[in-house]
């Protein structure tokens, strides 16, 4: 595990960049399992403009989302307003020169979400492993939606907690909210993985991956022992490192 303490949320994403790009200039094909959420929005503005300059493309690369909402799906088939696949369009998809035949992710208007998983495990097992995961953390410790004592190993449907569900600030008639998450499994198999966390309300969470003991009620502890792991956190998430 390497820990690396930047000053701010720029400096992460910065640095994490770096890591991602390196991944991508290994590999003619890489395969890549990307976030959602606000600690991912800069470092997708830095690799926009990175793709500006010239330095790097997504076209080529096979990407896989860690999770996504159930969500009423319109008819018109344009992702739900708030899904995760409306935030990866808004992000990555022009920005960063993803194909989009080249994407997975769970659908947010899934039917039967039990068989839906089982579509998510085949497809993520067809390949090989990921090169590079890139993780966020909550403030509870999950990773992805595996949640506190809710992990598994397999792709799952969970239901998100009201303090999760507010920050998604999603209408009313969408909860009690669930989402289809990626599983462990995959996670443990990566490559490499890249988690990045930044602000106080992470410090917590940061101290039980890095200083505390794997722990199922600190999902992302459970990812510790990755020989090839790479954390890069803010001062404020470091704060509460001995």
């Amino acid at each position: 595990m390497l820990v690396e303490i930047v000053a701010d949320a720029d400096a992460v994403a910065r640095r994490a960049a770096d890591s991602l790009v390196r991944v991508l200039a290994r590999s003619s094909a890489p395969r890549l399992a990307l976030p959602t959420g606000r600690t991912a929005v800069p470092l997708y503005e830095e690799l926009a403009r990175r793709r500006r300059a010239g330095r790097f493309d997504l076209g080529e690369t096979r990407v896989f989302n860690l999770d996504e909402l159930l969500l009423p799906v319109s008819s018109t088939g344009t992702p739900p307003a708030g899904s995760f696949a409306e935030f990866m369009h808004r992000h990555v998809v022009g920005s960063l020169g993803l194909r989009l035949e080249h994407w997975e992710i769970p659908r947010a208007g899934a039917e039967d979400p039990e068989t839906e998983c089982l579509r998510y495990d085949r497809v993520l097992a067809e390949g090989g492993p990921l090169d590079l995961a890139v993780l966020g953390i909550g403030a509870d410790g999950h990773v992805a939606y595996n949640l506190p004592n809710e992990v598994s190993e397999r792709t799952h449907v969970v239901e998100v907690p009201e303090a999760a569900a507010d920050t998604l600030e999603l209408a009313a008639p969408a909860r009690p909210l669930r989402a289809i998450t990626m599983g462990l499994g995959p996670l443990r198999s990566a490559r490499r993985l890249l988690l990045l966390a930044s602000g106080g309300e992470k410090a917590k969470a940061v101290r039980s991956l890095v200083q505390g003991r794997e722990d199922p009620e600190w999902p992302a502890s459970l990812l510790k022992r990755h020989p090839r792991f790479e954390i890069v956190i803010d001062r404020a998430a470091a704060a509460g490192l001995r």
